[in-house]
């Protein structure tokens, strides 16, 4: 061992900033995901499309009230999404060397048993049929009902086709026939000589269907993103994404089932001064001109730089929208459905009212969002810094921190409120003892749930949010 040791460690590493991870959507050709940070690049690998206008705007709101601007976007192309008509399902026999374990009878009601589910009855005429073509002329015009389809019988030749009432997907089906004296199917008459095809087919699909089934590909791809933008706007697309958005946050079950947790939140535009948004996790604004004053992407980059400071979503001036041409039961029509837009008043112009289709504030929905993102990455971090946690009182502590440390940033950011008396953050935390553990818990290292309640700080008024984490120890 030397006498003499020094050690130095330089902690100087930049730390990246936060800022909101934002998706624009172009619906005018196939493009795969891009990150862009110049707006040039941008308009270039976009040249003519819609979604180049839209980053625009949001790139350039020099009058926001933050002290930066957006200057970050993934940007993704997906094909113009149309709607499709569907198909028919089918289940064909085709009857070739037929034969059964008896003779057929006249005037006999027989019972034929399709795809392994369904009981045809057929009845033989004045003779038994004599070949393959007679006997599939029985089926003509039959018809069954299962799982809510309907089937009409078609006959060509020897072959017999049920094809579906309506353009309809079906399943269960086997692909074999069989020929029965009663109804229940137990006297069997050994049927050989049918062949059985399936077709599946499908339903008609709209655009908005189909539109929202693209961003669902794309997130088998890459999930890493919270905002989504857009160049759609009309109303049936615009609502299947509020409705969407409203989807992807789990529900506590889901979350304990070990699905991942990417919420997304949509920002959405409409020209329709009767639209109705009634779905969280989403915010649509008016505009007389969507796809000239793109109002969404326009707030989005007045505001959105604040992020993840809380700051409310009203009273903001973007760059590029007009105020709406709104009479003023119009404009109560549109608080009353949830739809913000810009206005005046008493010779001010600002936009109102800064609200998500559910009645939730924005800066609520988004301030709660990123405690959560926050609580979960900093037990990550604690889980990967340390050797081994404890299952013991100590190390529910140590698991604890991880919540203390969100929620105290929450504060710093102005999203949890501070008491008034002591300027403290305004939550409680709840730490369990390894004397609440179960038995289980304890075998499975799974730690007694962590309960947090804090009041968001809002704007003027509070709202109370309440947690529970979940997580499992040295497992």
């Amino acid at each position: 061992m030397k006498d003499i040791q020094v050690y130095t460690a330089l902690d100087a590493k930049v730390k990246p900033a936060e800022r909101l991870d934002i998706l624009v959507l172009s619906t005018e050709g196939k493009a795969d995901m891009q990150t862009f940070n110049d707006l040039e690049l941008l308009k270039e690998a976009y040249q003519g499309k819609k979604v180049a206008a839209l980053v625009d705007r949001m790139f350039n709101q020099d009058h926001t009230l933050a002290d930066t601007l957006i200057r970050r976007v993934r940007m993704v192309g997906i094909e113009n999404p149309q709607n499709e008509g569907g198909k028919a399902s089918t289940i064909a026999v085709t009857f070739s060397g037929l034969s059964t374990s008896e003779e057929l009878e006249a005037q006999t009601t027989y019972y034929a048993k399709l795809g392994g589910k369904v009981v045809v009855p057929i009845t033989t005429g004045e003779a038994a049929p004599e070949d393959e073509a007679e006997f599939a002329a029985l089926f003509a015009g039959k018809t069954f009902t299962e799982d809510e389809v309907s089937f009409t019988a078609a006959v060509d030749g020897a072959v017999v086709t049920f094809t579906s009432d309506t353009r309809t997907a079906i399943s269960g089906y086997t692909e074999d026939i069989g020929l029965y004296k009663d109804a229940d199917c137990f006297v069997d008459l050994k049927l050989k000589g049918g062949t059985v095809t399936v077709t599946v087919g499908k339903g008609d699909t709209t655009k908005a269907e189909n539109l929202v089934a693209a961003i669902e590909a794309l997130r088998d791809i890459n999930d890493d993103w919270y905002i989504i933008l857009t160049d759609v706007t009309d109303e049936d697309c615009v609502t299947a994404l509020c409705q969407w958005a409203e989807g992807t946050e789990p529900t506590e079950a889901a979350l304990g089932a070990g699905v991942e947790d990417h919420r997304k939140f949509y920002f959405g535009q409409t020209n329709n001064k009767k639209y109705v948004n009634k779905y969280g996790r989403s915010a649509v604004i008016y505009s007389d001109s969507p796809t000239k004053e793109w109002a969404d992407a326009a707030w989005l980059g007045c505001v959105g730089p604040f992020w993840p400071e809380s700051v409310t979503w009203k009273w903001k001036v973007p760059d590029g929208i007009a105020v709406a041409d709104l009479r003023d039961s119009e404009r109560d029509t549109l608080e009353e459905n949830f739809v913000n837009f810009m206005t005046a008043e008493y010779k001010h112009e600002y936009v109102k009212n800064g609200i998500c289709g559910d009645g939730n504030f924005i800066d609520n929905v988004m301030g709660a969002d990123y405690i959560t993102y926050q609580m979960r990455e900093n037990l990550y971090e604690i889980f990967l810094a340390n050797p081994k946690i404890g299952y013991t009182d100590a190390g529910f502590s140590i698991v604890a921190g991880g919540v203390y440390a969100a929620l105290n940033r929450a504060v710093e950011l102005h999203i949890i409120a501070l008491d008034p008396d002591d300027g403290t953050g305004v939550y409680t935390v709840t730490i369990p003892k390894r004397a609440d553990a179960t038995d289980e818990q304890a075998r499975n290292r799974i730690m007694p749930n962590v309960e947090w309640e804090a009041q968001l700080e809002g704007a003027v008024h509070g709202v109370k949010v309440r947690g529970t984490l979940r997580v499992t120890l040295n497992g």
